[in-house]
């Protein structure tokens, strides 16, 4: 045998010897290496990537060689409980609050972390969700978050778990703060409101109505908005208050047929006839071309 093929054949058993756990262990140190020698943002990658056994394993060895990359444990934390492995995110979560120190690093970290008893509740029957004492533990962790750090998308899953936990006035807080910081709030101010509503809260959706029509900057949203507030109030029996609103509100809106229209007959409804007579004489001036331009 020549040694050619005496080394060809040493390194055919050497190879056999190698067996699928040790290539993928060899395959993620290469990884590791070329992530190291030509570093990237593994967090955005993360983000977008789809969270399975092999990026799960590349991505603990990366945090292995480099554990102060907190960007890629806050992204691995959420990963690992999107795939319901909570306490695997747990402990991502304990290792950044005990070594990092970034406000906005820690600001992720806590509310991440208020998600924890959620998202375990989730994974029951919605049947059973309010005799659990993880219903208990998913109010009380939302309750102590400090909406304040929360970016806007966490703003809107924060609202929409606490509709789901009954918590509709920590919801309604959210969409007021998510409307504070847009150009065209009035939509979050209406998401508020038809939370409220749906909940038999007819006069606090109309309070969110209004503060979405006092948002708006032309005349027809201002008018939906009004007459949603309307809408609000009737919808739980308050003709009066509702016909008391129209008239506080009216100002804008008294050369609008379709306003005074809606005025005339809540205000008949309501037992208010002067009222409804002067929205009548109102109503018969524009269609004559009397009305104020």
């Amino acid at each position: 045998m020549s040694s050619t093929s005496y080394g060809y054949s040493v390194a055919r058993d050497r190879w056999r010897i190698v067996g699928p756990p040790e290539l993928l262990a060899l395959v993620l140190l290469i990884g590791v290496v070329c992530w190291l020698v030509f570093p990237r943002d593994l967090a955005g990658s993360l983000r977008s990537a789809r969270m399975d056994a092999v990026t799960l394993s590349y991505t603990n060895a990366w945090l292995r060689a480099k554990p102060d990359d907190f960007g890629v444990r806050l992204v691995l934390a959420r990963n690992l409980m999107d795939l319901g492995l909570l306490q695997q995110a747990e402990e991502q979560l304990d290792h950044l609050s005990r070594h990092a120190s970034d406000p906005s690093t820690l600001a992720t970290q806590a509310w991440l972390r208020s998600r924890l008893p959620f998202v375990a509740l989730m994974e029951i029957p919605a049947r059973q969700r309010r005799d659990d004492p993880l219903w208990g533990q998913s109010r009380a962790a939302l309750e102590r978050v400090d909406r304040t750090t929360l970016s806007l998308r966490q703003l809107e899953r924060y609202a929409e778990m606490a509709l789901i936990l009954d918590l509709p006035d920590a919801a309604v807080q959210a969409y007021r703060q998510l409307a504070a910081r847009q150009a065209y709030p009035g939509a979050w101010y209406a998401r508020g409101a038809a939370a409220l509503l749906a909940r038999g809260q007819y006069r606090e959706a109309a309070d969110e109505y209004l503060l979405a029509m006092a948002s708006q900057e032309n005349h027809y949203g201002r008018r939906r908005y009004f007459l949603a507030a309307l809408s609000s109030l009737e919808s739980g029996g308050l003709i009066r208050e509702a016909a008391a609103l129209g008239q506080r509100k009216a100002a804008p809106f008294l050369n609008d047929q379709k306003v005074l229209y809606r005025l005339m007959n809540m205000a008949r409804a309501a037992g208010e006839y002067q009222l409804a007579e002067r929205y009548a004489i109102l109503l018969l001036k524009l269609d004559q071309g009397l009305g104020t331009p």
